[in-house]
């Protein structure tokens, strides 16, 4: 990252920016609907790791929502694919379309079986995030007041998806948990979507010993810009905006001694309406996860959706960052530890 006082940038340079990189929104539930592609094209979005499964779905709901998903991706076949590799990502660059990443946020629909993980992995499955919150068989979540760490049937499962090529995800995790996974795999490990704790202290935040390791291990962690995650602790009230989004970013960066290390993950779900949030906050623990902001100040200032996307470049080149880096941080991170991740043969 550029020290120096930042020159000033025009929006025509921006513009050109974001058009020329591949960008990826880490971890994000779409719509599978015509408004979530034109969200998507006004936002220059390349890839999408999609929510692909309801966190705690049996095995039975969790195939009937990969196999609407999948359906949805086969009849729109000029503007969307499935990304199996990462040359299925770098094709939907090169021809304007959207690159679904299918990404569960929980493994309960698995539980310790590695032929039905197998099993998922051939129906596409590319990202798994080991845990959602609470404990499960392979390990503890961030929602646990104890994390007694990976267990020995959690640790067979890492080994196995390092095996087949499936990225780990310890997003919600617990820390011992997630470092566990680290020292584990023989792959980077990713957080798909967190924030820094130092600046936003909360069980869903990572601490700096964690970020360390992060990038020693090689992981990229993606930074949401949900209110509730960003917000500043001396004015809970106050509405975040991207430039504390920056902030979190060039904490990672410091912590972990390189840009390589940090991308994005709004964490947004397009699913997701007024009267079903209204619903949620009734349960204190979602209350205390995500707050009680306004529907329309649910997340950070000039991110309402998809469509801002290109916001994103904008900020980050005035908060400092070279193009090369903003180019990293927008999807070139997430691609570098993908090839790292994913069969060698499938690239």
């Amino acid at each position: 990252m550029n020290t120096a006082a930042p020159e000033a940038t025009t929006s025509t340079d921006a513009a050109e920016l974001h058009a020329a990189a591949t960008v990826m929104d880490g971890s994000t539930v779409i719509e599978l609907s015509d408004a979530h592609l034109h969200r998507i094209r006004q936002g220059g979005v390349t890839a999408v790791n999609h929510t692909v499964t309801t966190p705690y779905a049996d095995t039975r709901t969790a195939l009937r929502e990969l196999n609407r998903c999948r359906r949805w991706i086969d009849e729109h076949p000029d503007e969307v694919l499935l990304a199996l590799t990462v040359a299925d990502i770098e094709r939907a660059k090169a021809e304007g379309k959207e690159a679904v990443i299918l990404g569960p946020q929980d493994t309960e629909m698995i539980g310790v079986d590695l032929d039905l993980l197998g099993t998922f992995y051939d129906l596409g499955i590319r990202i798994l995030q080991l845990t959602y919150q609470r404990q499960n068989l392979l390990g503890a979540g961030c929602g646990e007041q104890t994390d007694p760490g990976l267990t020995h049937q959690g640790r067979k499962f890492v080994a196995a998806m390092n095996d087949l090529g499936i990225l780990v995800d310890v997003s919600h995790c617990g820390e011992r948990t997630g470092l566990d996974a680290m020292e584990m795999s023989t792959k980077p490990v990713v957080v798909t979507h967190s924030f820094c704790d130092v600046l936003s202290p909360h069980i869903r935040a990572k601490s700096d010993a964690y970020l360390r390791r992060l990038g020693e291990q090689g992981g990229v962690m993606g930074i949401t810009t949900l209110s509730g995650f960003l917000y500043y602790p001396d004015a809970p009230s106050r509405r975040p905006d991207l430039t504390r989004f920056v902030e979190h970013v060039k904490h990672v960066v410091e912590v972990t001694g390189g840009v390589d290390h940090v991308a994005i993950a709004t964490d947004y779900d397009e699913t997701l309406t007024e009267a079903m949030r209204d619903e949620q906050l009734k349960n204190t623990e979602f209350k205390s996860l995500l707050g009680d902001w306004r529907w329309d100040e649910r997340r950070a200032i000039g991110m309402d959706d998809a469509a801002n996307f290109p916001n994103f470049t904008e900020a980050l080149l005035t908060g400092g960052f070279t193009p090369a880096e903003v180019t990293k941080i927008l999807g070139g991170n997430w691609l570098r530890v993908l090839g790292e991740t994913w069969k060698p043969g499938e690239r």
